[in-house]
Formats: structure tokens, sequence, C-alpha cells
């Protein structure tokens, strides 16, 4: 609560201070009161732009819906400021606002059609609003504007996860990690695919290819399954399980799973692992953290 009154007032301050820079007072002879000399463009400009840096920082600590309030006054002071209308968008979807996030996009679009970076933008958004065929159009403009983004066939390869299109989504994964052969999410998401594909065996050497670059819980977690799985029990695969879910013990529900796009054969496989009387303890105490 301190916290908040804390950058509440900072944010006053702030908000003062820009505005009484934003204003050149000068007393006339006869005037009762002093006469405010409108800022021109330029100066308009360099206040949102002030505005724009400030929003930033109460973003990064936090403090969304007092950035929002600030970015929405910037873009105000210059609508034609890109930076301003993505910085808008960024903060709104902190906060759940992922519809006046994507009116917020469309603008910054209309200023840069070319800009690549906002239409995978665009496109996290309609993901996080599990909405992937709008999701996919948004990524192909993106990646028909830069070809070579591993990001953006990161995406492609998530959306053609959702929309049970498995081999597409290999496809885009492959081309991830072929543009950045350290990118250990696409990598570990071809493991994901090859799993259910039936193909365990790439499966795992998806795994441990991602695990060699990141320990993340997520990769340790899908190469102990798929081990295990494939009848290669052991205490060093058992032990894999066991440290992926005390880093993530999220991966223990099932609804995580699935939001982090894992097929129904590799949860169900994960369910098989839990239920072994060696993963009890750990999976007892995983669950508990998550209520």
């Amino acid at each position: 609560m301190k916290m908040k009154i804390y950058f509440s007032k900072v944010y006053r301050f702030l908000i003062v201070l820009v505005l009484l820079e934003s204003y050149i007072f000068t007393r006339s002879s006869n005037a009762f009161f002093p006469r405010i000399n409108e800022p021109n463009k330029q100066e308009l400009k360099s206040k949102s732009i002030a505005f724009g840096k400030t929003a930033i920082h109460l973003i990064q600590f936090g403090q969304n819906n007092e950035a929002i309030k600030l970015l929405k006054l910037a873009v105000k002071l210059n609508p034609k400021e890109t930076e301003l209308w993505t910085s808008l968008a960024e903060a709104q979807v902190r906060v759940n606002k992922n519809y006046q996030a994507l009116s917020s996009l469309n603008k910054a679009i209309k200023l840069k059609p070319r800009e690549d970076s906002i239409h995978f933008s665009k496109a996290s958004i309609y993901i996080n609003l599990n909405n992937p065929q709008k999701a996919k159009s948004s990524i192909e403009k993106g990646l028909s504007i830069n070809k070579d983004n591993e990001r953006g066939y990161f995406q492609l390869g998530n959306t053609e996860i959702m929309l049970k299109n498995y081999q597409l989504a290999l496809n885009a994964f492959k081309k991830s990690s072929k543009i950045n052969s350290k990118f250990w999410q696409s990598i570990n998401n071809e493991g994901l695919v090859l799993y259910e594909l039936n193909n365990s065996k790439e499966a795992i050497l998806r795994f441990k290819s991602a695990l060699n670059i990141s320990n993340d819980a997520e990769p340790m977690l899908a190469l102990a399954i798929a081990l295990i799985s494939s009848g290669k029990k052991s205490t060093e695969s058992l032990n894999l399980a066991k440290e992926a879910l005390k880093a993530n013990p999220q991966y223990v529900s099932r609804d995580y799973q699935a939001k982090q796009l894992w097929g129904k054969k590799l949860q169900e496989s994960a369910e098989i692992l839990f239920k072994m009387q060696e993963m009890r303890k750990v999976v007892k105490e995983a669950k508990e953290k998550n209520e």
C-alpha cells in the first residue's frame, strides 16, 4: 500500500513538473493575469516524448494504469509518434486491456505500416485472446516485411499448434531455429510437436538441445517425460522431472501445460509420470504451491 501511494505521488509530481515546463509566462504591464504563450508544435512534440519516457519508467515499476494516463495525454499532444502508441499498447496489455491495445497498435501501423515488430505485437495479443487465425494473419504480414525474424516464425509455429497444424508448426519452428540456433524456445517447441507426431526419438534430441542452451523447467520436464514414456526410466530422468517441478511448480497443472501449448499426448504422459510412487512427494508439494 505504501509503495502505491509513493508512486502515485511521484506520478503527480512528474506531471506537474513537465506541464510547468510546457508554458512560458510573461506579465504585461497592464494585465492583471499573466499571459500564457501556447507551446508550438516542436514544444508539444518534445513534451510528449518526455511524457513517453516517464511512462516507460512507470511501466518498469509496474505502475501501468498511471502510465496509460500519461501516454494518452502524450498521444493527444503528438498523435504521429509511433513509439507512444506502441508504449500505450504495452501498458494496456499489462492490465488486460487487450482490445484497447489492438486499437493502439492499429494507429501505430497506420503511421509505420512497414514496421514488422508492430504486426508481431498484434499477433501476441491475438494469441492471448485465443484467436490463432487473426494471430497468423498478423504474423504473415510481419514476415512479409522481415523474412529473417526468428521470433516471427516462433509465433507462427505457436499459432499452427493452436490450429492443430502440427507439420506446419514444425516447419515454422525449424525456420526459427535455423535463423537463430540459440533460440531454445523454438528448438523446445520442435520437440513438443515431434512428440505429438509420435516421433519420441527426435523429440528427445530436441529437448536435450534446448536444455543444453537453457536450464529452463520446460525442456527439463518434457525431456524427463519423453524418456520415461519411451521406457528409459532411470534415477537421472526422475531427478530431471523433480528438479523441473521444483523450478516451476505450475507445470503440475494440465491447464498450465495447455497454455504452454503442450499437446494431449505429452499431457497424458505427464499425468502417468506424476502418478509414479517416486514422484508423489514432489507432485504434492507442487500442487500445494499452486493453491
